[in-house]
């Protein structure tokens, strides 16, 4: 495997303890970071959280798998989950960077703006320089920072300043999702879980829709995320049973003929062992403020922001994110 294929998954960069993979944000300043790596953070990508970073001072270039591209003060950037991206700023640099889980921006039956859709459904890093944007984007940002350090931590605050900076990115036109590759794109496999996930159906169905055999897309997933189809699909299972008994009030019984049980007794089951615990006492825990710990980033110890969420080990990652391998580099399984 070359050095490239086991580039690092993190949570928040450089950070490897375990996943918050829902109701997750942070924000902190460029500096809290990337001062003590000189600047420099290599080429890595998020598994659970999507980014904006926006200069307001200084510049620097976004580090991407083919090549570089330069930002500027007043420059925006916007990175999906799994996209690789590394950032070499100029010293003295000032902004911020916002991270956050895709679902942080819905809550209850709430439905995405076309910006939020446009932008979790984009097939790589977007970089702009938008015109007359730049004090309303601070404002935004620096909104967003004080009442995070000051340890607040209300949705309903920090969601719409983040829906009203991805509007500044993705202004009413669709991004560019479409498939770039061949016969495979994890940006349309996503598609497909995030529409097929309740109806139970299995690998099968999902390689049908893609035109590939079982063996090949299960091969492409465990390349691009390093799990197989049916992980994938469990993975987005759970997660919405979570989101269910953490900010809905269905019962137990409820959310699992929500999400296609048949019967409670065995989605209680199945949830205990990915999860660890019973659904009951995953909605108590939540619900009475004992998440897993909310260890301190480096960042946040040194003072420069309050950090809420843990971090996650890194995984192998493609190179070429999305795209289909060679013909003949399929080899077996």
């Amino acid at each position: 495997m070359s050095a490239a294929a086991s580039l690092p998954r993190y949570h928040l960069y450089g950070e490897t303890e375990g996943a918050s993979e829902f109701d997750f944000f942070h924000i902190e300043t460029i500096r809290a970071r990337s001062l003590a790596l000189g600047w420099q953070l290599e080429l890595h990508a998020h598994q659970h959280l999507a980014q904006i970073l926006h200069i307001s001072k200084g510049g620097g270039r976004l580090i991407e798998a083919d090549g570089e591209r330069e930002i500027r003060a007043g420059g925006i950037a916007f990175t999906p989950p799994g996209v690789l991206h590394g950032w070499s700023f100029s010293p003295e640099t000032e902004g911020y960077v916002v991270s956050f889980t895709p679902d942080y921006l819905v809550a209850g039956g709430e439905s995405r703006s076309d910006a939020e859709r446009a932008a979790l459904t984009s097939a790589g890093n977007t970089l702009l320089h938008p015109q007359g944007h730049e004090a309303r984007l601070s404002f935004y940002f620096g909104e967003m920072a004080r009442e995070f350090d000051e340890g607040a931590r209300r949705r309903a605050f920090f969601r719409p300043l983040v829906a009203l900076s991805l509007l500044i990115v993705f202004p009413g036109e669709v991004a560019g999702s479409a498939d770039r590759a061949p016969g495979f794109s994890l940006f349309r496999f996503r598609q497909l879980v995030e529409d097929m996930f309740r109806s139970g159906q299995g690998a099968e169905a999902y390689a049908a829709e893609m035109g590939l055999t079982v063996q090949r897309l299960n091969r492409y997933c465990r390349l691009f995320t390093g799990r197989t189809v049916a992980q994938n699909v469990r993975d987005r299972l759970i997660l919405e049973a979570k989101r269910l008994l953490a900010f809905s009030g269905l019962s137990v019984s409820q959310v699992a003929y929500d999400l296609g049980f048949e019967d409670p007794a065995y989605f209680s089951r199945v949830f205990r062992k990915e999860t660890g615990e019973a659904p009951a006492d995953f909605r108590a825990r939540h619900m009475s403020g004992s998440a897993p710990d909310s260890t301190l980033s480096d960042a946040a110890r040194r003072g420069d922001v309050a950090h809420s969420g843990v971090s996650d080990g890194h995984q192998p990652l493609s190179p070429l994110e999305g795209e289909m391998p060679p013909e003949g580099a399929e080899g077996g399984n």
